[in-house]
């Protein structure tokens, strides 16, 4: 069995005087994508830096205090040890929301927002997901065939927007040293 590692960056470019470059993935997008992919294939979550639910309230923020939010055991990902949690359905209902993950309270400890640069999507305990949020991207890690095959399956526009993590690397390597 083969295992696939993909990027998906909105309107990347891979050739070209500035390349690679990409758009910051739309509301859209990152609803389809969740819903016709990633839902399909992971079962659990992580927030990059979150160790234990209570992380996620600092200082009396309740933004996750209607989130129904069960948390796993803990894992590994991307050098971070992270608390898991079940990707339910309620879970699913606020991730879709793609600004969640940046909201604004009234704090005089934070600067009007708490952001989560990355968001891990798991099945079982493999990581298969990558979110990062500064980046634009969604980095899929190991993907099995059939996993990589509901790509196939996805609106044109969005099954371009995924490419080898290998062909990437070659168009960033070779702008860098042109």
């Amino acid at each position: 069995m083969t295992l696939h590692n993909k990027l998906f960056m909105s309107n990347l470019e891979l050739e070209g005087e500035n390349c690679p470059a990409w758009d910051f993935i739309t509301d859209e997008d990152w609803q389809s994508v969740l819903n016709n992919f990633v839902f399909k294939i992971a079962d659990s979550f992580a927030f990059a830096g979150v160790f234990k639910k209570a992380d996620l309230f600092p200082d009396g923020l309740s933004y996750f205090g209607d989130w129904v939010l069960e948390a796993g055991g803990l894992v590994e990902a991307d050098d971070d040890i992270v608390c898991m949690f079940q990707l339910n359905e309620s879970c699913k209902a606020k991730l879709l929301q793609y600004e969640f993950a940046v909201h604004n309270f009234k704090s005089e400890k934070f600067s009007d927002y708490y952001e989560f640069d990355q968001l891990y999507f798991f099945s079982g305990e493999r990581l298969i997901a990558n979110y990062i949020n500064h980046e634009g991207m969604i980095v899929f890690l190991d993907l099995n065939d059939n996993e990589a095959i509901l790509i196939e399956s996805l609106d044109p526009h969005l099954k371009a927007a995924f490419v080898d993590s290998s062909a990437f690397a070659a168009a960033f390597n070779a702008n860098r040293y042109s």
